[in-house]
């Protein structure tokens, strides 16, 4: 197929409002097409669209256990050594559920989740992600590796270095998996409906 032809079929997909990754149709009578109709449902906004998406959003933040640990300890003992990373360590997660809670609305608009498990999927690999970068930014920026993570790898036999990506890596996974898999579901579960 010409190169000419993929791409005219796929401005008139994108002229006629097609949602489809090209414009073929198939001819009329199909059992086929009417098995895949009936069979393709996708999944929709619960409506209204706005107050689902904020809930969803303030639920899945105070629901996070970095958050509500975090914040528990803080309120039986403000006075911390490094206090700036705590409270901005807490803030990571309602910024990181804001912007995946953005990318799945945006995903789902482009090409439309057909079952929950896709959208929560979807969810968790951005979530994850987005939340293990912002930490491991805040980890550095704030230089609390050498107060926080570099106490745990001294104290863990083997090489220091090796020891403290080690200890890094498994930090920023658990907090990433804590904050990340429950929003998935709890996002998915108000926001989308069947």
């Amino acid at each position: 197929m010409l190169i000419t032809t993929m791409l005219l079929r796929r401005l008139v997909a994108r002229l006629t409002g097609a949602r489809g990754e090209t414009a073929e149709r198939s001819p009329p009578g199909d059992p086929q097409a009417a098995s895949d109709t009936t069979g393709s449902r996708r999944l929709r906004w619960r409506m209204p669209w706005l107050a689902w998406q904020t809930l969803s959003w303030v639920s899945l933040t105070l629901l996070a256990p970095p958050f509500w640990a975090i914040g528990a300890l803080q309120i039986i003992n403000p006075h911390s050594d490094q206090p700036f990373f705590w409270n901005a360590l807490m803030a990571i997660v309602p910024l990181a559920g804001g912007i995946t809670i953005v990318l799945t609305n945006q995903q789902h608009y482009r090409a439309p989740f057909r079952t929950h498990r896709a959208a929560a999927l979807y969810y968790f690999q951005r979530s994850m992600a987005l939340s293990c970068v912002l930490v491991l930014l805040l980890l550095w920026g704030t230089h609390a590796i050498d107060d926080l993570v570099a106490p745990l790898a001294i104290a863990t036999p083997g090489s220091h270095p090796a020891a403290l990506a080690l200890w890094m890596t498994g930090l920023v996974a658990a907090f990433g998996i804590s904050s990340s898999l429950h929003a998935s579901i709890l996002h998915v579960w108000l926001a989308f409906l069947a």
